[in-house]
């Protein structure tokens, strides 16, 4: 027995207003058909199919949005759900059983489609149908059954009487079928007035073809709500950010102000951190243990040690440590990696730079494709010149090393072990281990401790 699972992406989405097909607007920060496509592929299917239109298929963006391992098949022309799934065929090769589901419901849960399969099974059903009661189904197709309970089929709104419409269950488009009856079924399918055939019509054909037919109830109704303007778009978004957020606070994650707090499906947080206000943890972000974030910050595709803290700064595509603390109002460029118990204080920025253990940086830096080793001092208003014009090139600053306040280190440049620069020093050539430069340019000083009467102190910059 192999399952397929397909998902119908073929729909315009004109009520979007975009040039961007619905399916790839973002829900959380990933396209809403990569929500439904992880549900699908979680839910325990074989195969992955996705049925696009020609214009979807041909994005760029696509594949990336489903998944490497997903198989995309063509509906040609729009001419109704039912022909899309059929266009799947070729496609479920010999899978035995189809999961359906529709693009554009991102909070679908995994679970969910689990039950609808199991289920599906157990009754010997050739079709099933998920199904929810809910307080306003205006626009939805209705079930309707018969004097013994048994679903008879699916009467879309514009085609019910008055009584059909006071029907509060709906039809969720979400569907499990078996392939061998799937297939010549859904030729079999009239078209509508508008030339299109549906899929909730396989409801009433197995009926008719005397087969057994069966639903599943949905727990939560919001999981089957489909997007179709950009309003809808937002509503989805907090649903889903809500879903998150309460899914944290329960495995011991603390959020002082739940709503303004955003967190991506994909970010993973251990216990005991605590989450300031205006907060955005994106991307595939992992936090530590015991650690402090916020208030205001950003990161992106981030990890962070335990027991750090990064306060009202932004990090991207960066590696901070364990006890750590950044900002506030400091900035981490992709490629930044910083070893544990650095301190990187206020208006910092750094860019494809390691910062090596114990470092410190207090304030007002600019640090770009350097290499800093342990416990180096980088005094205030210190930056690395590393763009000639034309090239960028990478300084390196030496275990111990003390890098006096408005230092100009001008790459290519080597600051060696124990080295010191004085406060305003423009070193333009490589120092020596043990050594101290001042000035500009920069020299060797004979009292190297008149370089450093206007640094900072490191214990207080």
């Amino acid at each position: 027995m192999k399952w397929a699972g397909v998902i119908l992406a073929a729909g315009l989405g004109v009520r979007m207003r975009s040039r961007l097909p619905k399916v790839l607007h973002p829900v959380c920060g990933a396209p809403m058909l990569h929500h439904v496509a992880d549900a699908v592929r979680s839910a325990g299917v074989d195969r992955l199919v996705v049925v696009a239109s020609p214009a979807l298929a041909g994005m760029p963006e696509l594949p990336d949005a489903i998944g490497a391992d997903a198989a995309i098949a063509i509906q040609p022309e729009r001419l109704g759900t039912a022909n899309a799934l059929l266009a799947a065929q070729e496609a479920c090769e010999d899978a035995t059983h189809i999961l359906s589901v529709y693009a554009d419901a991102p909070l679908l849960l995994a679970s969910t489609l689990e039950t609808l399969r199991t289920a599906h099974l157990d009754r010997g059903a050739v079709a099933t149908h998920l199904v929810a009661n809910v307080d306003d189904p205006t626009g939805l197709g209705r079930i309707v059954r018969g004097s013994d309970g048994e679903p008879l089929g699916v009467v879309e709104e514009a085609d019910a009487d008055a009584n059909t419409r006071s029907i509060t269950e709906i039809n969720c488009g979400c569907y499990a079928y078996d392939a061998g009856w799937l297939w010549g079924a859904l030729s079999r399918i009239e078209p509508a007035t508008s030339g299109e055939a549906y899929l909730p019509d396989t409801m009433a054909l197995a009926v008719d073809d005397g087969e057994k037919v069966g639903t599943v109830m949905v727990e939560d109704p919001s999981e089957i709500l489909a997007v179709n303007d950009r309003a809808q778009l937002a509503g989805v978004e907090g649903r889903m950010r809500d879903r998150i957020r309460r899914h944290w606070m329960l495995a011991g994650v603390t959020l002082t102000d739940p709503g303004s707090i955003y967190i991506d499906p994909q970010v993973r947080l251990e216990p005991d951190t605590i989450m300031l206000p205006n907060t955005h943890l994106l991307g595939s972000t992992t936090i530590g243990e015991g650690c402090e974030i916020g208030p205001d910050t950003v990161l992106r595709d981030c990890t962070v040690g335990d027991r750090s803290k990064v306060i009202a700064s932004h990090g991207e595509a960066s590696s901070i440590g364990r006890d750590v603390s950044v900002g506030p109002f400091s900035r981490l460029r992709p490629g930044v990696e910083v070893e544990d118990s650095v301190h990187i204080g206020n208006y910092a920025e750094i860019k494809n730079s390691t910062i090596g253990s114990g470092s410190h940086i207090g304030h007002f830096s600019y640090l770009g494709d350097a290499t800093v080793g342990r416990k180096v001092n980088i005094g205030a208003g210190t930056i690395t010149c590393n763009y000639d014009g034309n090239r960028k090139h990478r300084t390196t600053i030496c275990d111990r090393a003390f890098v006096g306040s408005g230092s100009m280190l001008v790459a290519p440049l080597t600051i060696g072990e124990g080295a010191v620069t004085g406060a305003g020093a423009v070193v333009t050539r490589d120092v020596p281990p043990d050594t101290t430069v001042a000035g500009v340019p920069a020299r060797v000083c004979a009292d190297p401790m008149q370089s450093r009467t206007h640094d900072v102190d490191p214990q207080e910059g």
